[in-house]
């Protein structure tokens, strides 16, 4: 029955792509100065199939997989503009919020449910300090992204929220140190891979996932 529902489930992600692939684009253009992106539908759907099979696959609950999916969905659409724009749009991340704050009352479970909000607030906190502090790091979109994670992993403990934003910064070092490589691999300068900006959100929702699976 599992893997009938993580067949399902990827199979809706990548059905859902073009329509996921647009919302990426509108929610660019609320966002001066931002450029268009070329539609890439199935791009988009293979990331939010994959995304919400995974999710599926780890979740702990029936109750809880509607939630996780949401958030799967969703941020597809996030990493698509976040890696072609280095934009994490406010409607993207409402969207997720509402999503979470919505579907994570479908288990029932009180105590979790405000220790999600508990954690939410805990995570944007933190999350703000780091960008106050190194302002060329994280950018206002990854902080705004803050509550959704401290909301999903919240509600599974604060384990999983130590456990997935501990690892959504571990990927993003990672993937520093790759970029560093790279451009000296390719001959380039080590102060110009330095200084290239590295988009953080879905190193960010790629820790949640590790939390979930924790």
């Amino acid at each position: 029955m599992t893997w009938i529902i993580v067949a399902v489930v990827l199979v809706l992600g990548i059905a859902l792509g073009p329509a996921l692939d647009w919302l990426a684009r509108w929610s660019l253009g609320h966002a001066p100065g931002t450029a268009s992106l070329r539609p890439r539908p199935l791009v988009t759907g293979v990331v939010a199939g994959v995304a919400a099979a995974a999710t599926s696959l780890l979740a702990p609950s029936w109750a809880l997989l509607p939630a996780w999916v949401a958030l799967a969905l969703v941020s597809a659409a996030i990493t698509r503009t976040d890696l072609a724009c280095h934009r994490i749009p406010d409607v993207l991340n409402a969207m997720a919020f509402g999503a979470g704050a919505l579907l994570l009352l479908l288990p029932g479970d009180t105590g979790a449910y405000l220790r999600g909000w508990l954690a939410a607030l805990a995570v944007t906190a933190v999350l703000l300090i780091l960008a106050l502090i190194g302002p060329g790091g994280l950018g206002m979109g990854d902080v705004k992204l803050g509550p959704t994670l401290g909301l999903y992993l919240g509600f599974l403990g604060w384990e999983a929220v130590a456990i997935g934003v501990f690892a959504g910064f571990l990927l993003g070092a990672l993937a520093a140190v790759a970029l560093v490589g790279r451009q000296l691999l390719a001959r380039g300068s080590l102060s110009g891979a330095l200084q290239r900006a590295l988009p953080f959100g879905p190193f960010l929702l790629g820790g949640a996932l590790v939390g979930l699976a924790w």
